[in-house]
């Protein structure tokens, strides 16, 4: 094979090999979770648990269109923990100063099936 082709096909081949590397990586255009955020999507919280040092501020934020809002404690076992958000529509946040340790779940009363916990340490 001339040495022209050889070149062709390995210029070629070495391009391939760099899209092929490139679509395995994370979009740099895809939002990334924080790691003191909550994400409020359709069906979940994400993460559902999160662990942080006392003193730590969480924020939640709305990823979904329909409004949620966060509620401390459980659906049957409301709580008084931190001041719940008001309903949040898409991309609003709602942030807590967590000041001592302890295990806090909270809920969306919209969506009570929809819960989720901070552990402060």
């Amino acid at each position: 094979m001339p040495v022209r082709k050889r070149l062709l096909v390995v210029l070629v081949l070495a391009g391939l090999a760099l899209l092929l590397v490139r679509c395995g990586q994370q979009n740099p255009f895809e939002p990334t979770r924080g790691d003191n955020e909550v994400w409020i999507q359709a069906t979940r919280f994400d993460p559902s648990e999160l662990s942080v040092p006392i003193g730590t501020t969480v924020e939640w934020t709305n990823k979904d269109n329909a409004i949620h809002d966060i509620t401390s404690g459980t659906p049957t076992h409301p709580a008084s923990d931190f001041t719940p958000s008001p309903p949040l529509k898409g991309n609003e946040t709602h942030a807590v100063a967590f000041r001592k340790a302890g295990r806090f779940p909270y809920y969306c009363t919209v969506h009570p099936q929809k819960t989720g916990v901070i552990i402060v340490q």
